[in-house]
């Protein structure tokens, strides 16, 4: 094993420092007379010592060390430990006190001794001592005393590595006390050092010690050449928030608070305007859109609105083409939204839309348009290009701003409408008025060719159609409101569009055919139309589209009815025919007045097509509906119909006198005098049916026939007897409907009211006898509604209508002859009229009955409750009518019904829904409740039935009497369920 010696610690210290004091090169000239090296043989073990332990080597070494400049040496190494000592016992102290008295002696004391002799000092870094202690006493509090020595380091030691610290203390301590020259030359100096980590924050706090003597000019431009520095990996102003983004957050607070405080420079100048001759003298820079947004939001945290704004304006008019520019523009407009200028918001926004709308250079620039495109040609240009680099906040914007430029427009295009209206001396004129309105026009059609696929385009292309349409550019708003219904299709928008695209097309005609000379189309890519026929054309497309798109507006199959007769007048047979049975097949079905207009048309549109047979039925369809529906000025008459009827049978009968077909022939003609016997040519068709058969060889009907047409016409005096003594025979023939026909016929054209009362009635009873029972009611009905007299035969009437319908199933017309019976009957009372009342009332009672008993009671019980009982009310109020009128039949069963709904409310109370949170006590005693309540409605329906009941011992045991006894057994089996039987009994008892 090989020993190894420990010298003593302080002997090992010393001989280290002593080492380290003396350069081994001083005793020989030249590389080649060192030694050789020798390697240590063995571990040389190093024991790990705490900080005392170290001290206490350095103290046993220094009493140890004759050597000076060993001396000084461990001097430097223990006043480093008591600093270490010092700097850690702050760290860790709760309560302020001192704690570098040690360090700041023993550096004293090493400064001390070079200030005594710097020449024949041993200190090997005086400058360190310096700087040390300084150190030490700005950790004590002791900041004057810091501040003399570092004075004193800068003005020994103008090379030392600690210069551009000292002096960046300095400077800040002359800028803390107000030395502001001072400062910002002690500034300069750290920031003129290219090495120095000062240089930063020495131009930063440079220029703001010139901003503090009111030199802006410099201050700006230290303030510029630190963001020039840090910023000066951006190339382009897109790439700035790049590079702040990636910097340290020291860099970034540091270019953040630069900004902060060029916009104070800037405002202490002369603002945007500054910043615009800055970039001028120094070039652009990248980053400028941040100077130009940094002052615009000093101002307006200040308050001063229209700087801020102008200041946003400013970056814009400079830099018109820069990616920024847009949002600087919203800017300017939010600020002036924010100071409450609506003067000047309207135009900020209308400058927007010119500035980067698609007619803009700005657009057209940035989605490679060579030159400014029409409207057509920006339609098709946006869908594919659209512009580089512009924001989606500024797309947004400048759609917003469309729409709102566009909807003012149009709101104050019709406010001067209405002064219009209203007249006077200032009133303003049609063409500014038209003008306000094209303006609006123009500013929705570009939202919409800017945002072709946005969802409001629809909306938007429809408000710009009406806005074309209130300003008189007639044609472009038609292709407009065609755009929205028949391309669009739109849900919302498109209905009203297409039936306004139906309205305008019919102005069109109009004006057309007033020789109008119409204004040229900017919307459609075709010239104007100018032929009627052309704009009749339009208007029935448009129509037939409106009716196919949109079915389900109840204004369509109104629009489709009109068109049928145009395409009529236009010589368009087929078409009207199938638009004029569109409208009669229509769901849900037509209005009258439309299947009128549908029905004529049709029978026109097919008599003009030789079809007689279907335009015959077509015209008795029409003339079903002319009473009610025929009696606009441009209508026919009834006997206009007849006379089309009458045509078309005639046709028929001579299409079958040529095919050699006579009885069919005479058949037809004779249809003519029987069923239009007032048509012109009903005396044509008597007569030729009478020569069809005297051709045919059947005299005794020839002879008949004619003998009818001589005694039909002229005058003859059996000519008013003609039609009695048919209905004489069709009623031996039991021809009930022929019958009616002609009684109808009769009744319609009669001039004695009272022929004609008794005509319609027995039409009415002939049709029903033949089982034609839309005739039967139509008659019937027709009846009641004209003839109030005589009662009895009216009630009889009404009553015949309630079993009609009541056959059909029709419940709601049923209850209004029910009614209407009832009615009768108290206007004329008498025991036939009480009767059917009573039996009308006893009809009417049962829905409110059936209603009361489907309610039940549940929770919240007093609200289905209050139902019950208004239900109750009204079931009761209908029992009462039947009653009113006292007729036996319907009296029981009344008071059976009324009984029963106060037993069906006794029984719904205790059937009723009990709270989910009552424990079995509540809940008893809640029973106990609903068995009070209920009581006296059982009580009730007790006493009616018993009342019912005893009717018995009058001699009335019907149904319903019957009914109340077996209630009451269920109600009161101990008294009335009870089992019967009989006692025999011996009759021979002595």
């Amino acid at each position: 094993m090989i020993r190894r010696h420990r010298l003593p610690q302080a002997l090992a210290l010393v001989l280290v420092l002593q080492g380290c004091s003396n350069n081994p090169l001083d005793a020989h000239s030249t590389l080649a007379d060192l030694p050789e090296p020798t390697v240590p043989i063995g571990e040389q073990g190093i024991e790990r010592q705490d900080l005392a332990q170290i001290e206490a080597n350095y103290r046993a070494a220094l009493q140890m060390a004759s050597n000076p400049e060993m001396r000084h040496h461990i001097q430097v190494r223990l006043a480093d430990l008591e600093m270490a000592r010092a700097e850690s016992a702050q760290q860790q102290a709760r309560t302020l006190t001192a704690f570098f008295a040690e360090p700041i002696a023993h550096y004293e004391a090493l400064v001390a001794e070079y200030r005594a002799d710097p020449a024949a000092s041993v200190a090997s870094a005086p400058d360190a001592l310096y700087y040390k202690l300084s150190k030490a006493y700005a950790l004590d509090g002791r900041d004057a005393e810091a501040a003399a020595t570092l004075n004193e380091l800068a003005k020994r030691f103008p090379e030392s590595p600690y210069i551009q610290e000292a002096q960046f203390r300095r400077a800040e301590r002359a800028f803390a006390s107000g030395d502001y020259l001072l400062a910002e030359q002690l500034y300069r100096q750290v920031a003129a050092s290219e090495t120095s980590a000062f240089a930063d924050n020495s131009l930063y706090m440079e220029g703001w010690s010139a901003y503090k003597q009111s030199q802006y000019d410099a201050a700006m431009a230290r303030f510029t050449e630190l963001l020039d520095n840090k910023l000066a990996a951006a190339r382009l102003s897109g790439e700035v928030a790049g590079v702040i983004e990636q910097m340290s957050p020291t860099d970034r607070n540091l270019v953040e608070d630069t900004l902060r405080v060029l916009g104070f420079t800037y405002a202490n100048l002369d603002g945007a305007q500054t910043i615009a001759e800055q970039q001028a003298n120094i070039g652009a820079r990248p980053y400028q859109f941040l100077l130009y947004r940094q002052l615009g939001e000093l101002y307006l945290a200040q308050q001063r609105y229209l700087d801020s704004a102008d200041t946003f304006a400013r970056f814009v008019n400079h830099n018109p083409n820069s990616d920024m520019a847009p949002d600087f523009s919203i800017r300017e407009i939010l600020v002036y939204q924010a100071g409450e200028f609506p003067s000047l918001v309207l135009p900020a926004k209308r400058a927007y839309v010119q500035r980067y709308g698609i007619y803009s250079n700005y657009w057209q620039a940035r989605a490679g348009i060579s030159a400014p495109p029409t409207a057509m040609q920006a339609k098709q240009v946006v869908r594919t290009r659209k512009p580089r680099n512009m924001s989606a906040d500024a797309l947004a914007k400048l759609r917003l701003y469309l729409e709102q430029l566009a909807r003012h427009h149009h709101s104050e295009a019709q406010r001067l409408e209405g002064l219009l209206a209203e007249g006077g001396v200032t009133a303003p004129s049609r063409a500014d008025i038209n003008r306000s309105f094209s303006e609006a026009a123009d500013l929705y059609l570009e939202l919409v060719l800017t945002f072709p696929a946005d969802k409001s385009v629809p909306e938007i292309t429809f408000l710009m159609a009406e806005a074309l349409n209130e300003g008189q550019r007639t044609i472009d708003a038609l292709a407009a409101y065609e755009n929205v219904a028949f391309d669009k299709r739109d849900a919302e928008y498109g209905a009203e569009a297409g039936y306004s695209a139906v309205l305008l097309a019919g102005e069109l005609v109009v004006r057309s055919e007033s020789g109008e000379l119409l204004e040229s189309s900017a919307l459609a890519g075709e010239p104007v139309q100018s032929s009627v026929w052309q704009w009749q054309q339009r208007k029935i497309d448009d129509a037939i589209k409106f009716a196919e798109f949109y079915p389900a507006d109840p204004r369509a199959v109104k629009v489709l009815t009109q068109t049928a007769p145009e395409l009529l007048y236009q010589g368009d047979l087929k078409r009207a025919a199938e638009i004029a049975q569109q409208v009669i097949t229509w769901q849900p079905t037509a209005a009258g007045d439309l299947l009128y207009t549908a029905w004529l048309t049709l029978g026109h549109a097919q008599f003009e097509q030789a079809q007689y047979l279907e335009a015959e039925a077509a015209y008795w369809r029409a003339l079903d509906l002319h009473s009610e529906h025929g009696q606009r000025p441009e209508s026919p008459s009834a006997a206009d119909l007849r006379e089309r009827i009458a045509a078309s049978i005639y046709q028929q009968s001579q299409a079958q006198l040529a095919a050699g077909n006579s009885d069919a022939a005479i058949d037809l003609l004779l249809r003519i005098h029987a069923e239009l016997p007032s048509s012109t040519i009903a005396s044509q068709a008597l007569f030729d049916a009478g020569h069809a058969a005297q051709m045919a060889g059947d005299w005794r009907r020839a002879e008949s026939l004619l003998n009818e047409f001589a005694a039909s016409y002229p005058s003859h005096e059996l000519n008013a007897r003609l039609p009695a003594k048919l209905i004489v025979i069709y009623e031996a023939m039991g021809a009930w409907g022929q019958a009616a026909g002609l009684l109808s016929a009769q009744a319609e054209r009669s001039a004695d009211p009272e022929q004609a009362r008794q005509s319609l009635l027995t039409a009415a009873e002939y049709y029903d006898k033949a089982d034609n029972w839309e005739a039967a009611r139509d008659h019937y009905r027709q009846y009641a509604h004209s003839y109030p007299e005589p009662a009895g035969e009216l009630i009889e009437v009404e009553q015949r209508l309630v079993e009609l319908y009541r056959e059909k199933g029709d419940i709601s017309s049923r209850d209004f002859w029910l009614q209407r019976v009832i009615k009768s009957a108290r206007q004329a009372p008498t025991e036939r009229s009480r009767y059917l009342a009573a039996s009308a009332a006893t009809t009417l009672a049962d829905a409110p009955y059936q209603r009361f008993k489907a309610l039940r009671l549940t929770l919240p019980i007093k609200s289905s409750l209050s139902n019950k009982r208004d239900a109750l009310d009204t079931a009761l109020k209908a029992q009462q009518r039947v009653l009113d009128f006292k007729v036996a039949d319907f009296t029981t069963r009344a008071n059976y019904t009324i009984g029963e709904i106060y037993l069906q409310l006794a029984r719904d109370l205790m059937d009723s829904e009990r709270p989910d949170n009552l424990n079995v006590l509540e809940l008893e005693q809640y029973d106990i409740l609903l068995e009070e309540q209920a009581y006296p409605f059982e009580e009730k329906a007790i006493g009616l039935h018993e009342a019912n009941a005893q009717r018995a011992w009058g001699g009335i045991y019907d149904d319903w009497v019957k009914a109340s006894l077996k209630s009451l057994a269920g109600i009161l089996p101990a008294r009335y369920n009870k089992t019967e039987f009989t006692v025999e009994a011996a009759h021979d008892i002595r």
